[in-house]
This record gives structure tokens, sequence and C-alpha cells, in this order.
């Protein structure tokens, strides 16, 4: 399993995701997204109905699932213990 993140370098909750997703020894690639990257991301963020960051996706070959944020992320991991 693996996660794929979009993040801003400026979120906290972005920040708290990659550290629990580091310290829990899970595989996740991080897709950053800056200033000049707004139109694209509010595209993605309309697709899923969402309206922050981090945008977090869960990975099992190839299926893909949107987890949601961090809280979402949080919820998910102590399910899967």
């Amino acid at each position: 399993m693996r996660y794929i993140l979009f993040v801003r370098e400026s979120c906290p909750f972005c920040v708290e995701a990659q550290n629990l997703l580091q310290e829990t020894g899970a595989e996740y690639s991080v897709i950053n997204f800056d200033e000049n990257q707004n139109s694209i991301l509010q595209e993605v963020k309309n697709a899923y109905d969402w309206n922050t960051v981090p945008m977090i996706f869960q990975r099992e070959g190839n299926n893909i699932n949107f987890i949601g944020g961090y809280t979402d992320l949080v919820g998910s991991l102590n399910n899967e213990r």
C-alpha cells in the first residue's frame, strides 16, 4: 500500500500527515503545489468536492482511493491496526 499526498509547504496539517506516515513507516509520495499552481490544485479539489489540503490518496495496485485530509488519515491508519 502506498499513500499519495497533495500538499502545500505552508500547511501545518500537510506536515503532520507526512510526519505521521513517516513514523508508521508507510510508503508515500508528496506532490507539493506552490502558489503558481493554484488553478491545477483547485481543479483537483473540485473533482473530489474537497476544500482543503492535504488531499490524501491510498493506492493498492491499480486502485486509488481518496481518503480525505489529515484527520481522515489518522482514522484510516487506526482502522488498519
